[in-house]
């Protein structure tokens, strides 16, 4: 065997040993296959990514002065482990600030809201939760669900 590979080497005008042509392709070889090894292992092992929703739904988009808006949100998350995650729902007059209407547990919350005076009512649903050093976390805000108060 090796004094076939000797004289291929010969014949192709290769200055180098069997051994270190053996030498040089096992370990190109090897490392060909550590590289392909190590992106597969990153390909397969993928981010850890948490799951977490969020929806908010209002009964109607046009109401009259001093009618009711009747609201649906559903949210949950695993992104706070075991701690409690509240899930509330905000509700701003015109382009006023946002202020809290009602929070409860993730989940389902349902809300009634009376419609003050004409105009444009927003509404948004939060996931809040404390995180470890005991500051409340928004962990995702609902698109914004405006109400035509006329």
């Amino acid at each position: 065997m090796t004094q076939l590979v000797d004289q291929l080497v010969a014949d192709r005008g290769i200055v180098m040993s069997a051994p270190r042509l053996f030498a040089r392709r096992a370990s190109s070889v090897l490392a060909a296959s550590l590289v392909a090894a190590t992106g597969l292992a990153v390909a397969t092992a993928g981010p850890a990514v948490a799951k977490s929703s969020i929806t908010l739904h209002a009964d109607a988009r046009s109401v009259a002065a001093g009618q009711r808006v009747a609201l649906t949100a559903r949210g949950a998350t695993d992104d706070f482990g075991g701690n409690p995650v509240r899930l509330c729902v905000d509700e701003r007059a015109g382009h006023g600030s946002w202020r809290t209407v009602d929070c409860g547990a993730e989940g389902t919350l349902r809300v009634s809201v009376r419609a003050g005076s004409a105009g444009t009512l927003a509404f948004r649903a939060q996931l809040v939760a404390r995180n470890t050093h005991g500051r409340f976390v928004v962990d995702r805000t609902s698109q914004a669900v405006t109400v035509h108060v006329r």
